[in-house]
């Protein structure tokens, strides 16, 4: 009886476990981030001459559209944005709109 009690703990702990880690998770996907990449790559597209020059605009799209780039911006999403600055990012409809979502992203180490 004693044995069953302790693996009934055991697996609720377990449970909880995963249920909190799953819950927090701070840290972007490759998956969120590829979304993120495409998405910003649709709001430079679609920006104003106010917001990017179009000069500007064609420089930025091509090198963000080569693949190295691209999965270089990927990994560093991954590595330096949080989940939240990623949802936030998604949320925005004008490429300018982005710089408000850097609240939310990770703290400098001092």
């Amino acid at each position: 009886m004693e044995s069953g009690r302790k693996s009934a703990f055991l697996i609720s702990i377990f449970a909880f476990s995963i249920v909190f880690l799953i819950d927090c998770r701070k840290t972007p996907n490759e998956e969120e981030c590829v979304e993120n990449q495409m998405h910003n790559v649709k709001l430079i597209a679609q920006a104003s001459e106010d917001e990017i020059p179009p000069t500007m605009q064609q420089i930025m799209l091509k090198q963000i559209l080569q693949p190295e780039m691209s999965r270089a911006i990927v990994l560093r999403c991954m590595s330096e944005k949080t989940l939240k600055q990623v949802q936030c990012e998604l949320e925005k409809e004008k490429f300018k709109d982005l710089k408000e979502c850097k609240k939310f992203g990770k703290e400098e180490s001092k």
